[in-house]
């Protein structure tokens, strides 16, 4: 795959991944009072911050002090410098989204959730963006199709996953702090690949995918896995809006 087309369909996973949790985050405020929901997301809150500090120990970081919940829904990571200028700053301003999804997926196979990784081979991405997100799409339909399919409403561990799948889902997005402290890196990292993408495609004009490209490629068709959790929470929270809306409508009405 060329160099630059992979890191363009990673970067656009991600965007969308990040716009989906925030999404997600409004459609649940409006599914369940607001003082209800951040006691109920603790553990996905606890886990965005755990995973911030441990992507600072990564990128040596010195960690200051550390909140994994307040009373409000919060938490926070007090840290330095990165090692890696630039780059760590992306790597632990973006790790809730790696550290949430390792949960999902360790939690699906602790739970033998029909929601589970595919084993995705690098031939499903395509260099056009269009058609990774048509693949992406279709991934993440299978994914709902499965669990629609198998999942037991009977079974204790369907509703365990669905839980931890709202507040792991929810605590995935970076906070705006997150993405301000990430958004030179980022810039950076564009400019790192277009140079790749200089020497390796158009200098070299390297024929074939390297091991590096490889990697990215798999890791970002795999995307399709926390989107199709990000689905179904949301079918989940819709479901509860529709169910209450008769009562919020019955309060407003009295007031």
């Amino acid at each position: 795959m060329p160099t630059l087309a992979a890191f363009l369909n990673l970067l656009l996973g991600i965007t969308l991944l990040i716009l989906a949790a925030y999404g997600l985050r409004a459609l649940w405020v409006r599914a369940v009072p607001p003082r209800f929901l951040a006691y109920l997301i603790a553990p996905g809150v606890a886990v965005h911050e755990l995973s911030h500090a441990a992507a600072c120990v990564l990128m040596g970081a010195k960690v200051h002090s550390m909140v994994l919940f307040r009373s409000d829904g919060s938490g926070e990571v007090k840290h330095g410098p990165p090692r890696i200028k630039h780059v760590g700053d992306v790597v632990i301003g973006l790790a809730p989204l790696v550290g949430c999804t390792l949960c999902l997926w360790l939690l699906g196979l602790l739970l033998q959730s029909p929601v589970n990784m595919y084993a995705v081979r690098a031939e499903g991405v395509h260099t056009d963006q269009l058609a990774f997100l048509w693949d992406l799409a279709g991934l993440v339909l299978s994914d709902l199709r499965l669990a629609l399919e198998t999942a037991s409403l009977a079974s204790w561990r369907t509703w365990v996953f669905l839980y931890f799948a709202m507040c792991f889902t929810m605590g995935m997005a970076p906070s705006r702090q997150d993405l301000k402290n990430c958004a030179v890196g980022i810039l950076v990292l564009c400019g790192l690949a277009l140079v790749a993408h200089i020497i390796v495609d158009r200098l070299i004009n390297a024929s074939g995918d390297g091991v590096v490209f490889r990697w990215v490629a798999n890791a970002t068709i795999k995307l399709h896995y926390p989107f199709a959790v990000c689905a179904i929470s949301a079918i989940l929270a819709g479901f509860i809006l529709l169910v209450t809306s008769p009562f919020r409508a019955g309060r407003r009405r009295r007031k």
